[in-house]
């Protein structure tokens, strides 16, 4: 299974896009949608710039290991909607926090709504608990068939 056009236009949408690099709440060089590794064999750093089609090939290229860690990690179907929403937190959170949610282990118990509630349980970024919720709730609805 692959992330869906609409799932990828919905991940766009949550995690933005700049063309030039900048440092992310971690201190790290980052560019285009989320892309921390080389580009076209080059490190991020200060001053670089990519075009939107360089940005759009790198994270195809960057949720390889999204599509890996779902294929991996999660025992049961999947319909689409529950896989894009899927693929947008992995892509937030990691594969590691992924494995040790609770979004895992009700979905690998094949409990979807206790799934889709444990979204909400990952709005925390740094310091601030909540900064998260509304992307949360968008990808939680996008779960349910709702968003």
């Amino acid at each position: 299974m692959k992330i869906s056009d609409s799932g990828l236009a919905a991940l766009k949408r949550e995690e933005g896009c700049k063309l030039t690099a900048y440092t992310d709440s971690r201190g790290v060089w980052t560019i285009g949608t989320g892309h921390t590794g080389k580009v076209d064999g080059i490190t991020v750093h200060k001053g670089m710039t990519i075009t939107r089609d360089t940005a759009d090939r790198l994270l195809r290229d960057d949720l390889s290991w999204v599509e890996r860690c779902i294929a991996e990690r999660v025992t049961v179907p999947l319909n689409q909607n529950q896989y894009d929403a899927l693929c947008s937190l992995i892509f937030n959170i990691g594969a590691n926090a992924f494995t040790g949610s609770s979004v895992r282990r009700y979905l690998n118990a094949g409990n979807y709504t206790a799934a889709a509630d444990a979204f909400l349980k990952r709005s925390r970024a740094g310091s601030n608990p909540t900064i998260l919720a509304p992307r949360r709730g968008r990808e939680r609805a996008m779960f349910l068939g709702q968003g």
